[in-house]
């Protein structure tokens, strides 16, 4: 005895679902660009486009711009004795004074001198310009990047401790807008949607009309089957 109801349907669904399997197969393929699949394609292609629409360098600029002139004096602590002394070369190039003692680190300097060092790494970071922060600090850029967003979290710290608040908000800024981006966008290339207006189109089109697909695949090869929902009879009182 058949399982299939209707055939017609069924043979649509089969069709669907094994059309939809083969480019999948096709997808996962190695083909789209240094050894990439699709999907790796696609989200490299929108970490570019992301990163294309996260440069705040500027903004990060002019806040650090109006801390000019204000001093700071901070001791903050690193996890190890090595940390503590790659975040003392960082600040030392910044400008300020610079006392280290095993994971203890004084920092006594011009706030947006400070905040500007860092801006500036982070926009060569941005760039993909690891090896001119290399050549400043003597250690890898990335991991110059990194150490510049944790030692900053301890002077925020430091600085909501003793109710400096405006100081801290200002330096949250830098963090968010020039730092974070910096290290996380690392290697990414850069790319605007306004010059990748045709790929966004096609891969935003193509993945909801794959995704329909999938759906119609299985709709029509269960009603091949006879399954269908349907709402429940009212019992008649």
């Amino acid at each position: 005895m058949s399982v299939v109801r209707n055939k017609k349907t069924f043979i649509i669904g089969i069709g669907l679902l094994l059309s939809f399997v083969l480019v999948y197969v096709g997808m996962m393929s190695p083909n789209f660009g240094n050894g990439r699949n699709g999907l790796e394609y696609a989200d490299d292609m929108f970490n570019s486009l992301s990163k294309g629409s996260a440069y705040f360098i500027d903004e990060a600029k002019q806040v650090a711009d109006s801390q000019q002139g204000k001093n700071i004096n901070f001791t903050i602590k690193a996890l190890n004795p090595e940390d503590a002394e790659k975040w003392g070369k960082l600040y030392t190039t910044a400008g300020a004074t610079v006392t280290v003692k095993d994971t203890s680190v004084t920092i006594d300097g011009d706030y947006g001198k400070i905040l500007g060092a860092a801006v500036a790494d982070s926009d060569l970071m941005y760039h993909n310009d690891s090896k001119s922060v290399e050549s400043k600090y003597g250690y890898d850029g990335r991991e110059a990047t990194y150490n510049w967003n944790s030692s900053l979290k301890k002077i925020e710290a430091s600085m909501k401790a003793k109710s400096q608040f405006q100081e801290a908000s200002q330096l949250t800024k830098v963090q968010q807008k020039a730092v974070e981006p910096a290290y996380n966008y690392y290697g990414v290339e850069i790319k605007k949607v306004s010059e990748n207006k045709a790929s966004v189109i096609f891969l935003l089109t193509f993945y909801l009309i794959y995704t329909m697909w999938y759906g119609f695949g299985l709709f029509y090869f269960f009603d091949g089957l006879g399954i269908v929902v349907a709402k429940p009879k009212k019992k008649e009182a």
